[in-house]
């Protein structure tokens, strides 16, 4: 029976962020399924306090399959490598798909979700997804 839970989780979490980000949730739903272990890899949790702070990922790019872009997520910030965030200092792409897999992560681990209340930076930076 857990299993129905954590789904459901999953689907209010997308939704939530969909709607924190201003955009449509097919957008989200495209990055969460991008997410697989070929195209995303998991580099560092980040523990602190009995609950997953943060992560840091490698995700391939979708235009270039070689490169590989490495993005780190936390409740105090967020970085990227790509041009979009290290130039242009927006939320990309990768940044979001950090967002989705720490959430996974620590809803497997743990069992509950990230606050995406206290992204305070996720709600003020500018989108490029």
């Amino acid at each position: 029976m857990p299993q129905p839970q954590i789904e459901e989780k999953v689907r209010s979490f997308l939704l939530t962020l969909s709607r924190t980000l201003g955009v449509r949730i097919e957008r989200v739903l495209d990055l969460y399924l991008y997410a697989t272990p070929d195209k995303v890899r998991i580099v560092e949790l980040v523990e602190r306090g009995g609950e997953i702070a943060g992560i840091r990922l490698a995700v391939r790019s979708e235009k270039k399959p070689d490169v590989w872009y490495y993005t780190a997520v936390g409740y105090y910030g967020a970085k990227c490598t790509c041009e979009g965030n290290t130039i242009g200092g927006k939320i990309c792409k990768h940044i979001i798909i950090g967002v989705i897999t720490w959430n996974m992560t620590s809803l497997l681990k743990q069992g509950k979700e990230i606050d995406l209340t206290k992204l305070t930076w996720l709600h003020t930076g500018e989108k490029e997804i």
